[in-house]
């Protein structure tokens, strides 16, 4: 059931067992990194290729259903489906994470339903957008997203067995109190999310692994990108057991490039 219905927030710390060093990488990275020069609204390719995002454009002019917090609009596609997710002001400053889809492209939509309902950050629409991805193969849709939770802050995950009717629960991937951007991909049983730690003085990007569509994520990458500077944005993309990763480096540079790490999840 979704949490906006009241159901319990199931705590699952599984995904903090795994820190840097205590065990072999679960993914097998490639020995080579890419460095590719951004130009505009960029999306990423599982074999590391960066590639126009299709769905910028119609993130900035689709209006969903109901209010949505300037900029919190994202989209993820399945055939002719377009799922939705944003963030929807309360008047009390905090803010509803609300999902629906459309088949026509915003001509008709399915009822509003709720990812997450339990905010409690009084920061009206001064927040991070979540990232969603719809999977084609399995009919789930995944989300991803910042919030100060009614235990503490961190960055949450939500998804749909149902293509979108309803979310379960939410779980925790990762708590901590700067909450940043976060990209997240699925195939069949393997989902992977990757986020700005929340816990670093020095921005730098983690990833997280599901082997079981999202309920449970069994590990966690800390850091991803190098350690010794800075890096945002990140981008993932998963296609069978290959996964890529992106961050945008250095910051604040007039002609920021994305660095991009692929490699096998066995």
């Amino acid at each position: 059931m979704a949490s906006a219905l009241g159901a319990p927030r199931t705590v699952l710390l599984l995904a903090l067992a795994l820190l840097p060093g205590c065990a072999a990488s679960p993914v097998q990275w490639d020995a080579e990194r890419a460095e590719r020069a951004r130009a505009g609204a960029m999306d990423l390719s599982h074999d590391g290729h960066l590639v126009p995002d299709s769905l910028a454009a119609e993130s900035a002019v689709l209006t969903p259903p109901s209010p949505a917090c300037p900029g919190s609009l994202a989209l993820g596609r399945a055939g002719r489906t377009l799922f939705a997710v944003w963030w929807s002001p309360r008047r009390d400053s905090t803010a509803l994470l609300a999902s629906a889809f459309t088949s026509d492209d915003g001509a008709h939509w399915s009822p509003v339903v709720a990812v997450d309902s339990t905010d409690h950050g009084a920061s009206g629409c001064v927040r991070t957008p979540p990232a969603i991805a719809a999977d084609a193969g399995s009919g789930y849709v995944h989300v991803v997203y910042g919030m100060l939770a009614p235990e503490g802050p961190g960055l949450f995950f939500s998804h749909s067995m149902d293509g979108g009717a309803s979310f379960h629960s939410p779980v925790p991937i990762l708590y901590g109190d700067r909450l940043g951007r976060m990209s997240v991909a699925a195939d069949g049983n393997l989902v992977i999310v990757g986020f700005e730690d929340p816990n670093s003085r020095t921005p730098r990007i983690g990833l997280a692994l599901s082997r079981t569509m999202g309920h449970i994520f069994e590990d966690r990458l800390l850091p991803v990108s190098d350690d010794n500077g800075a890096a945002v944005s990140p981008l993932v993309s998963v296609h069978g057991h290959r996964v890529a990763i992106a961050w945008r480096e250095p910051v604040g540079a007039a002609a920021p490039t994305y660095r991009i790490r692929t490699g096998t999840v066995p």
